[in-house]
């Protein structure tokens, strides 16, 4: 999950700039629902860039006149632009873009490359089979109640899905009553442009499958009456880049068409999870994402990374305040010794280092879903931790439709199971999550359940 930095091509350049906003968010905050709040906050966000981009295209424009650029690209909904440098103009360019007004920090685009631990394939079973890190959170009991998911999207950010495998199909939004498929705003290809659903990695089937997914005899995911939707961004051999994450974040708070068009936000997900980061926390190239996932009211889970045990390896967008950042543990409540460890080079309104990871889950040897027909596979890493997270705030969403991101952070840290140091910890954060003691703290704290939404 965690990326390593390294540089794009070299002669031709690509920048990913910060484009200035001020979305004005107050009346997706007094929304009466979801999908209300959702189609607020990104129309407040679209309306500033728009009005930013009046004053910022004619400058493009004449950099481009002047062969300093040859392309631009808002990516909307992200406060983000990317520009396209031609060969040998990369420094005459970014001198250029300094001095435009509309536009903050510029970076180059970076490539991010998955690096969780592929164990290796499972061998099918005929056998029931309850996987240890769903037996682990006892789920199973809050299923029997009737808390499971139900009326909750779950997006999936990463190497596409493969939606037709057994754990995932019924799980999938595209899906239809006849088994039938429809990716209409379920699935986004940021990486070849297909419009059908698929997986040529494993890494994004696999974090589906245990944030939602599984059979009635294969339990692999912590929410399976949830639905999940897929933007892929990364390739068959585990590679992004900022500007290709960004596109995929943008689709995620307003999907889209097969064909790329009729974006509508109020078909956007509850959760974002988020199983991929970069080795530098202190990076804010997806900041502006993520204060647009606020006030739409979607929670981003994301992963550590796995650059621990040293101190101080959280990576970006895991170091933000708004990120429900998620460690990895092993079948004993230990934590994984890859798991990245706090705190966030970001500071706090206090001044000081943010206090990461939030919380941890089981990330060693998890089987799920891979790309395959119904292949397993058993993998480890912050990014199988992340999904199971997300499983559990989509369960608590289920019951609880009304909840925030600020509380359900509160119920999660104060029901969580101490696991490393005494109170929150550097290493595990608040500690293991356990959903049984976050559904009970939640009932006393915030009283009867709302009427769960309907399902989309």
């Amino acid at each position: 999950m965690n990326a390593k930095f390294a540089n794009l091509a070299v002669g031709a350049r690509t920048y990913v700039a910060h484009v200035k906003v001020d979305p004005n968010f107050s009346r997706a905050a007094l929304a009466e629902s979801r999908e209300m709040r959702k189609e607020l906050a990104y129309g407040a966000m679209r309306d500033a860039e728009e009005a930013t981009s009046q004053k910022l295209v004619p400058q493009l424009e004449q950099l481009k006149t002047q062969g300093l650029l040859t392309s631009y690209e808002l990516v909307k909904g992200t406060g983000a632009m990317i520009l396209n440098v031609p060969e040998g103009k990369a420094g005459a360019a970014f001198d250029a873009l300094q001095g435009v007004a509309e536009l903050g920090r510029i970076v180059r685009n970076r490539e991010v490359v998955l690096d969780d631990t592929v164990v290796g394939p499972v061998a099918p079973t005929t056998e029931p089979t309850v996987e240890w890190n769903v037996a682990k959170l006892g789920v199973q009991k809050l299923w029997s109640q009737g808390v499971n998911g139900s009326g909750v999207v779950v997006g999936f950010v990463d190497t596409g899905a493969n939606s037709t495998h057994e754990a995932l199909k019924g799980h999938y939004r595209g899906t239809n009553a006849d088994g039938t498929q429809n990716h209409n705003y379920n699935f986004y290809d940021a990486v070849n442009g297909k419009k059908e659903a698929y997986d040529d990695h494993s890494h994004g089937s696999h974090v589906a499958g245990t944030g939602v997914g599984g059979t009635a005899d294969h339990l692999t995911g912590m929410a399976p009456g949830a639905k999940f939707i897929s933007a892929k961004v990364f390739t068959a051999g585990g590679s992004s880049s900022a500007a290709t994450i960004l596109k995929g974040l943008s689709w995620m708070l307003a999907p889209t068409d097969s064909d790329g068009n009729n974006a509508d936000p109020t078909k956007a997900p509850d959760i974002v999870s988020n199983s991929w980061g970069n080795s530098n926390g202190a990076t804010l190239t997806y900041v502006d994402a993520w204060k647009a996932f606020e006030a739409a009211g979607i929670i981003p889970v994301v992963a550590a990374g796995n650059s621990g045990p040293s101190p101080r390896t959280i990576g970006a967008p895991g170091s933000y305040p708004g990120s429900l950042t998620i460690g990895a543990t092993d079948p004993d409540d230990k934590v994984a010794s890859f798991s990245s460890r706090g705190p966030s080079p970001i500071k706090g309104s206090d001044g000081n280092p943010l206090q990461k990871p939030d919380f941890s889950a089981p990330g060693v040897n998890v089987v799920s879903a891979g790309k395959s027909g119904n292949d397993y596979v058993k993998m480890s890493g912050t990014s199988m931790a992340t999904p199971a997270a997300a499983g559990v705030v989509a369960l608590l969403l289920s019951k609880y439709p009304k909840l925030n991101a600020e509380q359900v952070r509160e119920v999660l840290s104060k029901s969580a199971i101490d696991i490393a140091g005494a109170g929150r910890d550097a290493d595990s954060g608040w500690g293991r999550i356990d959903p049984n003691a976050a559904l009970a703290l939640a009932g006393k704290l915030y009283g009867a359940p709302a009427q769960p939404p309907a399902a989309r």
